[in-house]
């Protein structure tokens, strides 16, 4: 392996104005002198870090990644979003809302992020519960929880370990008509708007790009969930169950949990493994290592897709008393965080604001997942020298 190393000087600080005279520039900056910069090399990639992370960065470059890797996937692509992201409104009829075939319409959130050409799409009906799904987008994660989920109508059905897409002419002989009904609306949309590209490719396909709708599982009990983009990495564990929803005093019960674009998502039975790797995803240490891989735009780092998992964070293993704490201490993350999420959304309207404050509010506990991921990561490495964190205080910026 071939290694770059350079010196360096690092300058910081705030100019009290513009055109500073240099002396008078040097006394407002701190220079940090004789530091040492590595170059690293990960495929076609390349970044330049301190020797801080030497020993991580090293195992990262030799493809020493997680072995949680294979384990997330992105989640499904739900587009054009006013075909399938509902509200549940009341009927303007004396007979109320059937719990078992509620009132829906196109969701005021999916008219707000419309995409062009589609501003104008809204449909409504009545579609049977079992195919309304509570979704995760990565606008919904915080650390440890989550806002309120969006929910969908979704032409899915359990399939042993996955789903399958059931379209308008089954649904029909199903004996489902009002999901027959949305979807053949869908359809006519479909065809309009795309016109020659909606026949090549039909809704169901869209929809179900890649699988990445059909290929999850419905029977497992916990998603681990975090933003795929994003200046700062957040992840929470939500429950793959059935959810009520009361809406004029009636009890509507939606289906499972399935993650959407912009959400990685991993299933799994087990409680404990589950939140360890939540907290591993939400220690300052992660977010900080994953800073030098991530790709920069105008507002900072941006792009996270699966570089966390290039890290080499360790599966979990049972009767492993540092990996037990880390679990132990996001479960009560997750109970902390669960009950002030409902009043800083009412708060705030911006999710970086959120997920700052819920940073602040867990400051000690982030604290000391801190220095147990860097326990787990340093007994994960090859027998060198360890590394430890530039320091410890915690990040409170935001997207």
């Amino acid at each position: 392996m071939k290694v770059s190393v350079f010196e360096a000087e690092i300058i910081s600080g705030t100019l009290t104005g513009k055109n500073v005279r240099l002396d008078d520039a040097k006394k407002q900056l701190k220079i940090d002198q004789d530091k040492k910069f590595r170059v690293y090399h990960i495929g076609s990639r390349s970044f330049i870090e301190t020797n801080e992370f030497v020993n991580i960065f090293e195992m990262v470059e030799n493809n020493q990644r997680s072995g949680y890797y294979e384990s997330f996937s992105d989640g499904a692509t739900i587009y054009p979003r006013q075909f399938w992201f509902i509200d549940i409104v009341l009927p303007t009829t004396k007979l109320g809302l059937d719990p078992q075939k509620p009132n829906i319409k196109t969701s005021a959130r999916a008219h707000k992020l419309a995409k062009k050409g589609y501003e104008d799409v809204e449909i409504s009906g009545q579609v049977e519960s079992q195919f309304l799904f509570h979704v995760a987008t990565g606008s919904e994660l915080v650390p440890f929880t989550n806002l309120e989920l969006p929910i969908c109508v979704l032409p899915i059905e359990e399939n042993l370990e996955e789903y399958r897409i059931t379209k308008s002419d089954e649904a029909l002989m199903q004996g489902n008509r009002g999901l027959r009904d949305w979807l053949i609306e869908v359809e006519k949309i479909w065809k309009t708007k795309r016109g020659e590209k909606g026949e090549a490719i039909d809704v169901y396909e869209w929809l179900n790009y890649s699988n990445k709708l059909t290929n999850q599982n419905p029977k497992t009990k916990y998603k681990v969930l975090y933003n795929s983009s994003g200046t700062y990495l957040v992840a929470s564990v939500i429950k793959n169950a059935p959810r009520e929803i009361i809406k004029g005093g009636v009890k509507i019960r939606t289906q499972g949990l399935i993650a959407d674009h912009k959400a990685f998502y991993s299933d799994t039975d087990n409680e404990d493994e589950a939140h360890y790797i939540s907290a591993f995803l939400n220690a300052p240490i992660i977010d900080r290592l994953i800073k030098p891989l991530q790709s920069v735009g105008d507002f900072g780092e941006r792009d996270i897709h699966k570089k966390v998992l290039e890290l080499p964070i360790p599966r979990f293993e049972p009767g492993n008393k540092v990996h037990e704490e880390l679990s132990d201490i996001a479960q009560r993350c997750q109970a902390a965080a669960a009950e002030f999420v409902a009043p800083l959304s009412a708060k705030y309207g911006s999710v970086g604001k959120i997920r700052r404050e819920i940073k602040d509010r867990l400051r000690d506990d982030l604290s000391k997942i801190d220095g147990l991921a860097i326990n787990a990561l340093n007994a994960s490495r090859p027998q060198r020298a360890a590394f430890t964190s530039l320091d410890s205080t915690l990040s409170t910026e935001h997207e």
